[in-house]
């Protein structure tokens, strides 16, 4: 864990993604366009290495946040981790159902079962949160 916050010590997501260049986006596309399909995913290792043939020298993390984003604009980007892992472009919609399942569902429902387990213990040991006690409490 303490590696984790080490990792992601001083990280402003929102910076990073702000300076990604607009051509390592089509860059991600141009190289997820030759792993269509489960079968042909790319691993996380190689896809920053045909990144860098490209000429994006990109770390790592650049490239999950560009990833995320070109998700977030409808682009079917599919992955998994572990051994087998990488990314790859949905082939249809059963490949982009079974990833959103898996994935994307899974962690939804995980980080809002988090969410109500820390409300529910705050509230067992502050009291209901209120707007008006927090700003007394920080006069």
């Amino acid at each position: 864990m303490e590696k984790q916050a080490e990792y992601n010590a001083g990280v402003r997501i929102d910076k990073l993604i702000d300076e990604l260049p607009a051509e390592l986006y089509r860059a991600v596309l141009r190289v997820l366009s030759f792993h269509t399909g489960r079968g042909l995913a790319i691993g996380r290792g190689d896809l920053v290495r045909e990144l860098k043939r490209h000429g994006f020298d990109v770390h790592e993390r650049a490239m999950r946040a560009c990833i995320n984003q070109l998700r977030k604009q409808g682009f079917p980007i599919c992955s998994t981790g572990g051994e087998e892992g990488g990314y790859w472009l949905a082939e249809g919609w059963d490949e982009l159902l079974e990833y959103l399942e898996r994935e994307i569902h899974s962690r939804a429902m995980d980080l809002l079962e988090q969410e109500g387990a820390l409300r529910r213990a705050a509230e067992m040991r502050w009291g209901v949160y209120s707007e008006q006690k927090q700003t007394r409490m920080e006069i």
